[in-house]
């Protein structure tokens, strides 16, 4: 999906969570919608810098030091654990679930590294809040890339399948994104409007957030009418020692 598509969906799922944390810890809720923001644009490492939007050239710069500090040194570890090629000019690194774990994993360290630097500056609570929203914006970005013609390789480099559904994100015809922006904003404001009703448990806030992001998820999937494109597997071996 084209940038402006991922910001604005990602965040009305991240607002719902957002908004729980709100309620006992607002600057927590802060840190965790800034997270998610940063991780809605993370995974695109093949993003254009823009010429006239500042806001995009914001969001190119911060794609682009990902990319430089991360990339380099995840294809090496591929490349010394799997003996498979890659560059870090390519997509599917950033556009699978281990390429987001080991993403996450990096940025991780170097958060903990700023951490031990400035630990008494930085309460551990707020870091994590950084980092879960960090990370539930990379995976929402997957889920949204899914829905697309060009969709996503979720285990690349160890298997080439994808997944694959049938929008095109420029095609001004097509309405479906304007209807996920709907369904988005909709369950986000019943879920304001649950919030207000009385003070919840905290485990009930956790089960119905996570209920109104799956639910937005559901729905881009069943709408983009998503199917499997199964591939030749990357590494036969593997394969066949998954069905012995």
């Amino acid at each position: 999906m084209l940038t402006r598509h991922h910001v604005v969906l990602g965040l009305l799922c991240s607002f719902i969570p957002g908004s729980a944390i709100a309620e006992s810890e607002p600057f927590l809720a802060i840190l965790f919608i800034i997270g998610s923001g940063i991780g809605l644009i993370l995974p695109d490492i093949h993003m254009k810098r823009p010429r006239t939007s500042m806001l995009r050239t914001v969001a190119w710069w911060i794609v682009r030091t990902g990319k430089w500090i991360c990339l380099p040194v995840m294809c090496r570890g591929y490349r010394r654990l799997l003996k498979t090629a890659c560059e870090p000019d390519d997509k599917r690194l950033t556009h699978s679930i281990p390429g987001i774990f080991f993403y996450f994993s990096m940025l991780t360290g170097i958060a903990y590294v700023l951490w031990l630097l400035f630990k008494n500056y930085i309460p551990v609570l707020l870091s994590v809040g950084f980092l879960g929203g960090l990370l539930t914006g990379m995976f929402l970005h997957l889920a949204e890339d899914l829905c697309t013609r060009k969709g996503i390789t979720p285990l690349f480099p160890f298997d080439d399948t994808k997944i694959v559904g049938s929008i095109r994100p420029c095609d001004v015809l097509d309405n479906r994104i304007l209807h996920f922006h709907i369904y988005h904003g909709t369950i986000l404001f019943f879920f304001l409007v649950y919030l207000c009703a009385k003070h919840w448990p905290v485990f009930e806030l956790a089960a119905v957030s996570t209920l109104g992001i799956g639910i937005c998820i559901i729905s881009m999937v069943y709408k983009s009418e998503v199917r499997i494109e199964l591939l030749e597997n990357r590494f036969p071996y593997l394969a066949e020692g998954i069905s012995a």
